[in-house]
C-alpha cells in the first residue's frame, strides 16, 4: 500500500485531497499535516511515497520542508508535488530546483492533481 502525505495549512484543501486520494485505486494510506513542522515529523516517521506540499504556509514554508526532506537519508527519495496559490514562474523554478518533482498552481483541477499523484506513485515503485 502506498503512502501519501498531504502538508497544507488549509483544512478545506487537506480534506478535499484526502477524500480524493482515498478514492483512488489501488487503495493508499493517507496522512495529513497542518503545517510544515508537523509534515516533516510525519514524513520522518512514516516515510511516504509521495508528499503533496503547500508552498505558502506559516512557520516552515514548502521550500524549507522540501529542503529538510531532501537532506534526510530516510526521506531524500520521497517524491514531492508542490501546490501554490501563485502563478509566479520564478517560484515554480525555485521549487523544482529545490527538489520538488512536480508543481501545480491553485486553484487546481482536482482530476489533474489526482493524475499527477498517480504518476508520481508509479515512479515511486520503479527500481533505483
Amino acid at each position: 500500500m502506498s503512502r501519501i502525505l498531504i502538508i497544507d495549512d488549509d483544512p478545506a484543501v487537506r480534506t478535499l485531497l484526502s477524500e480524493v486520494f482515498s478514492s483512488l485505486e489501488p487503495r493508499h494510506e493517507i496522512m495529513a499535516a497542518h503545517d510544515g513542522k508537523q509534515g516533516v515529523e510525519f514524513a520522518k516517521l512514516s516515510v511516504p511515497d509521495v508528499v503533496v506540499l503547500d508552498l505558502d504556509m506559516p512557520g516552515l514554508n514548502g521550500y524549507e520542508v522540501c529542503s529538510r526532506l531532501r537532506a534526510e537519508p530516510a526521506t531524500c527519495r520521497v517524491l514531492i508535488l508542490m501546490l501554490t496559490g501563485t502563478t509566479d514562474l520564478a517560484g515554480a523554478m525555485k521549487g523544482l530546483a529545490g527538489g520538488a518533482d512536480d508543481y501545480i498552481t491553485k486553484p487546481f483541477n482536482i482530476d489533474e492533481v489526482a493524475a499527477r499523484v498517480q504518476a508520481l506513485l508509479v515512479r515511486s515503485r520503479l527500481p533505483g
